[in-house]
C-alpha cells in the first residue's frame, strides 16, 4: 500500500511541471524582448561605443593632381624630339618654296568645278558666235545680185595711145575686216586662273630614290623629272611633274598615279 501511495504522489508532481514545449516559447519570447531592448539601446546610447565616430580634429589630406592629369598622346613629341624627326625627315610641306602652296583633295575638287563652269560658258558663247556667223551668211546669201554698173568708157571706142606714157597709178588697197578670234576647246586658255600646278610624288636625300620613282612613274605612261633643290643646307631631290595649265589636267594626272600605288601632293604655283 505504501508503494502505490509513493507513485501516485510522484505523478502528481510531475503533472504539475511546465511541460518543455512552455519552456521553448518561454525562451524565444526572452529572445525577442533582449533582442529589442538592445537595437533600442545602440540607437541611443551605444552608438558611442560600437559604431566608429569621426575625428573632430582630423584635417584632409593634400590634393595632388598628379592623378587628374591625362597621359599625353602617344602620338606628341617632344620640342628636341621634333626638331630630330624634322632634320631627318623630309615632309612635302618643308619642301616648297614661298611661292608654292599645297592643295588639299578639297580644294583641287572646287577649282576643278569652277574650270567646268568657266568651259561651259566658253562653249556657250562660241556657239552663240557661230549662229550669228551662220545668220549673217545666209543674209548675204539671200540678197539678190545686182548687175554690174557699165562704164562710159567700155561703150566707146578705144583710142590710140599717146606718144607720151602716161604714168601707172599704185592700185589702192583696202583695210582688211578685223576677224574675232575663235577659242580653242583643246587648250587651257580662258579655262585656268592663271596658275600653274605641279604634282610631287616624293622628296628623297639621295637622287637614286627619285631616279628610281622617276622610273615607276614612266611605267605608267607618265612623265617625271627630279629637281634638286637646297633645303637647310642639304641637297634634297624632288620628283615633280607638269607643270598643268589646269586644275583638271593635274588631277587626270593624279588619279593615274593613284591607279599604279603612288601618292603625289597637288601644288599651286602662284
Amino acid at each position: 500500500m505504501a508503494a502505490r501511495r509513493n507513485k501516485s504522489q510522484a505523478r502528481r508532481t510531475q503533472s504539475n511541471g511546465l511541460p518543455g514545449w512552455a519552456w521553448l516559447v518561454l525562451g524565444i519570447l526572452l529572445t525577442l524582448i533582449v533582442v529589442l531592448v538592445a537595437s533600442s539601446w545602440l540607437k541611443s546610447d551605444g552608438d558611442d561605443f560600437f559604431r566608429p565616430q569621426a575625428n573632430p580634429d582630423a584635417r584632409p589630406l593634400p590634393v595632388s593632381t598628379a592623378d587628374d592629369e591625362l597621359p599625353a598622346p602617344s602620338g606628341r613629341r617632344d620640342a628636341g624630339d621634333d626638331g630630330k624627326e624634322r632634320s631627318e625627315d623630309f615632309a612635302f610641306y618643308d619642301l616648297l618654296t614661298g611661292k608654292e602652296v599645297p592643295m588639299t583633295d578639297a580644294e583641287l575638287a572646287a577649282t576643278q568645278r569652277a574650270e567646268s563652269q568657266r568651259q561651259a560658258e566658253l562653249e556657250r558663247q562660241r556657239a552663240l558666235r557661230a549662229l550669228n556667223g551662220q545668220a549673217d551668211a545666209q543674209v548675204a546669201a539671200a540678197e539678190p545680185a545686182l548687175p554690174e554698173p557699165v562704164t562710159p568708157d567700155a561703150a566707146t571706142p578705144a583710142r590710140t595711145a599717146p606718144d607720151t606714157p602716161v604714168p601707172a597709178q599704185a592700185p589702192t588697197t583696202q583695210p582688211a575686216a578685223a576677224v574675232a578670234p575663235v577659242g580653242n576647246a583643246n587648250t587651257a586658255a580662258g579655262v585656268g586662273d592663271g596658275s600653274r600646278y605641279i604634282l610631287q610624288a616624293g622628296a628623297f636625300r639621295a637622287s637614286g630614290q627619285a631616279e628610281e620613282l622617276k622610273a615607276r612613274i614612266a611605267l605608267l605612261g607618265l612623265g617625271a623629272r627630279v629637281e634638286p633643290a637646297q633645303i637647310d643646307g642639304t641637297t634634297v631631290y624632288r620628283v615633280r611633274m607638269g607643270p598643268y595649265g589646269t586644275a583638271s589636267d593635274l588631277a587626270d594626272a593624279k588619279r593615274k598615279l593613284e591607279s599604279g600605288g603612288l601618292q603625289a601632293l597637288a601644288i599651286r604655283a602662284r
